[in-house]
């Protein structure tokens, strides 16, 4: 049967595995066998980019020692052999040509879920909630890049599936997993630096567009209406001299497919600002766009300003955070000034706080492009995007300061996704990044993208569930899903979204 017509004539028994397994399901039915070392069955939902481009690279090369590849899905088939060039590399002994390819990961798992017990998913932003929550349903654990999901609401739903279900997730912010973003948070937390008031997370990316690109065809052999999925259909664009392409990777400058540049880097550069100062224990009161530049109609802005401001927490005064990305006013978005994945190609270019530049001034230092700066009562410490690049101001801060106790664990041989691995095989070792972790950081990140929207300088208050003085701008914690790509479970926001 035709792949098109098998999702038509099917969508009747593909319901009964998303909604009828159970709290078992698949991969938890092999739990203990997992346990005691196993091979873990695992699909692959999207291939090249974030999965891996090919030998050595990827999400995908740190997962082949412990799995065994059943199946991949992406819409492009031109990236099926890279997803299989990077198991070949790290299994030689196996037969890639076996690893059956999918375009669509709801008829992947119609037909391989009971073959599986997890799934890594590196799909554009707009697919996350819909191939997870789908995994889930069946009992699979998940893996997926970041940021967590498209909206806040996903976020939400993603969440309790998998505490309803008892699923071991992972969130892809990989820095997590590094010694630096241990060492930051030992450093905060033994209070080197004094009550930390403020933080600046500032980012070199422009993932917006002034001028939608000419459409074109897609590349040969695509189901393009699969890698629309949930979103509308929109038009394809090809790479040119400014561009990489809607596909593979100019999707993260649209609403409603990626999340700009803070969807792209936020949750890499906010994430040891949320571990070190325990924000996941608390909730952000309020949400503002100080400003916000917007790209052409449908695109997200290419230059904003964020600040939310997080109650106190026990030992922990009241923090502001600030973000900050996009150009200078004057810089043009072109290749002279923005490379093909929206980095400014000089620091001069891009939008930096004046937070920064007056501590490189004090200091003597360079802070790079992109980070986290903690301000404290006793110094600073600045942090890179990916738990690297740690800077101690003054220089002197760290050995003045003396010992600094070890509360962190580490593990020999530890990355973020052996992380995830290791939790699979251990549940009762929940991974670094798990939903229970990743959701506040993600909801935080997504309000970032709901606070422009809702209008520059617009004081937006926030409960942890609903804006509380801007009825219209909920609208913006939820989108919309196309016929046959509804999510597994019901939306628990009412009303339409914008």
């Amino acid at each position: 049967m035709k792949r098109r017509n098998f999702l038509k004539a099917s969508a009747a028994a593909v319901a009964v595995p998303f909604f009828g397994i159970g709290a078992e399901g698949f991969g938890k039915s092999r739990a203990s066998r997992l346990a005691a070392g196993e091979k873990i069955r695992l699909g692959v939902v999207a291939c090249a980019g974030r999965m891996g481009l090919g030998p050595g690279r990827g999400i995908l090369n740190n997962m082949c020692d412990d799995c065994e590849i059943v199946c991949l899905c992406d819409p492009d088939p031109s990236r099926w052999d890279k997803t299989r060039s990077v198991v070949k590399f790290r299994q030689p002994q196996t037969d890639v040509s076996k690893i059956r390819a999918y375009y669509d990961y709801r008829e992947m798992l119609a037909k391989e879920g009971s073959r599986l017990d997890a799934v890594a998913i590196a799909t554009p932003n707009h697919h996350h909630a819909s191939a997870a929550l789908m995994a889930m349903s069946m009992g699979l654990h998940v893996y997926v890049e970041k940021p967590m999901a498209l909206t806040v609401d996903e976020v939400k739903l993603m969440h309790a599936a998998a505490k309803r279900h008892g699923i071991v997730t992972q969130v892809g912010n990989h820095g997590h997993s590094e010694e630096g973003m241990r060492v930051l948070v030992e450093c905060i937390q033994a209070g080197m630096i004094g009550q930390v008031r403020e933080v600046w997370c500032y980012d070199d990316r422009v993932n917006a567009m002034f001028v939608r690109p000419p459409s074109a065809s897609p590349p040969a052999g695509m189901d393009w209406d699969s890698w629309c999925g949930p979103a509308p259909v929109c038009d394809y664009y090809a790479p040119d001299a400014n561009h990489q392409g809607l596909h593979p990777h100019d999707w993260h400058s649209w609403i409603g497919y990626g999340n700009g540049s803070i969807g792209n880097m936020g949750t890499h550069i906010i994430d040891p600002v949320f571990w070190a100062l325990r924000l996941g224990e608390v909730r952000p009161e309020t949400v503002v766009a100080n400003r916000a530049d917007w790209g052409c109609p449908g695109s997200w802005t290419w230059r904003t300003e964020i600040e939310w401001k997080f109650p106190a927490r026990k030992g922990m005064d009241p923090v502001t955070l600030h973000w900050v990305d996009g150009v200078n006013e004057g810089v043009p978005y072109d290749a002279d000034h923005v490379d093909l994945i929206g980095c400014c190609r000089k620091r001069e270019f891009q939008n930096l706080p004046p937070a920064v530049l007056e501590a490189e001034r004090r200091h003597g230092t360079d802070l790079g492009a992109l980070g986290s700066l903690f301000i404290g009562e006793k110094g600073m410490i600045k942090i890179g995007p990916h738990g690297n690049g740690l800077v101690f101001m003054p220089k002197d801060l760290r050995k003045n300061f003396g010992n600094v106790p070890r509360i962190l664990p580490r593990e020999k041989g530890m990355n973020h996704q052996i992380d995830w691995i290791r939790a699979v095989r251990r549940p009762e070792r929940p991974a670094g990044c798990c939903f229970d972790y990743s959701a506040p950081l993600a909801e935080t990140v997504l309000l970032g993208n709901v606070a422009p929207r809702a209008g520059a300088g617009k004081v937006l208050r926030w409960d942890g569930e609903r804006i509380l003085n801007d009825e219209a701008a909920n609208a913006y914690l939820r989108t919309t899903y196309r016929k046959g790509w509804e999510l597994v479970g019901a939306s628990p926001r009412r009303g339409p979204a914008a």
